[in-house]
């Protein structure tokens, strides 16, 4: 079923990121793809997440559409100009990959190719602008297409830090939907109640939302967060049920399954962050009683 129509179809939806290999060896890649297969609603493909190395997302999510997944590619502003960006959105289509989702992308010193040059040819809103023309039957530069794709886009939400910067978000969200972005993800979401008043809010886009759940490590990589990531803020509650647990990994997996089944009240989907411990979903998903 393609997203257009998943979208429709359930009041709550689950979608959770993989990541591509660093190589060409799919066997992980296909065999943790295949424990979701029927428990998510679609797979989104990080594009050279934190600008590092990997085999590409539009590959990735062939693999995945051939094991039977619904898969969104996600394209980065950061690698591409608009010839590049506009060439691989029709390339997807073609592919019979209708969904993608626009990213900045991360700097190019968060990664492992510290000589590579970033693009940024295009920001989100002219992704948007981009998708929209191509939909339209014609390029950015005004040429008439042969053949008329029909893509369906969605953004990803930069953090926040306070009400005043999520206003801004919201507005930078609308400015989105407005040039036809049909859904939108959050940054990772650690307290659900702080998020439900943010939704009341968000309920005006008028398209679905999706709250990011990002599955925690261990104590060190929720401290690292707090102190390095805009918008973080992980309870020291939350810090303290992991370091006091007899079996951590088993305690975040149960952190991040209650924080689905939370958000279940507040918005229209999750997309599950493991970020390379993929092979844990299968257990959060159980932990949400889903």
């Amino acid at each position: 079923m393609a997203l257009a129509d998943i979208l429709r179809s359930k009041d709550f939806l689950v979608l959770a990121e993989m990541e591509t290999p660093k190589g060409v060896n799919l066997s992980d890649f296909v065999e943790n793809a295949r424990h979701i297969k029927g428990r998510v609603d679609a797979v989104l493909i990080p594009d050279m997440a934190y600008a590092i190395m990997r085999l590409s997302a539009m590959a990735g999510a062939v693999v995945l559409k051939e094991q039977g997944l619904e898969a969104i590619v996600q394209f980065s502003c950061r690698d591409r100009n608009r010839l590049a960006l506009q060439g691989d959105l029709l390339g997807a289509q073609v592919l019979g990959l209708g969904a993608v989702m626009a990213v900045e992308g991360r700097p190019i010193e968060m990664g492992d190719h510290l000589k590579a040059k970033p693009v940024h040819d295009l920001d989100v809103p002219g992704f948007m602008e981009a998708v929209a023309a191509l939909n339209q039957g014609q390029d950015l530069g005004g040429k008439e297409l042969n053949g008329t794709p029909r893509i369906l886009a969605g953004v990803r939400l930069e953090p926040w830090v306070d009400k005043a910067q999520a206003k801004v978000r919201l507005a930078e969200a609308k400015q989105a939907v407005d040039k036809g972005a049909a859904f939108v993800i959050t940054p990772p979401v650690f307290d659900p109640g702080d998020f439900a008043s943010f939704m009341e809010e968000a309920k005006e886009l008028g398209v679905p939302v999706f709250a990011s759940v990002m599955l925690l490590k261990s104590v060190g990589m929720a401290r690292y967060m707090n102190q390095n990531l805009p918008g973080v803020n992980i309870s020291e509650d939350v810090i303290r049920r992991i370091r006091m647990a007899s079996d951590r990994t088993g305690e975040c997996v149960k952190i991040a399954g209650e924080t689905v089944a939370e958000l279940r009240k507040a918005c229209q989907g999750v997309l599950l962050v493991t970020t390379g411990w993929e092979n844990r979903m299968p257990e959060i998903l159980s932990s949400a009683g889903m």
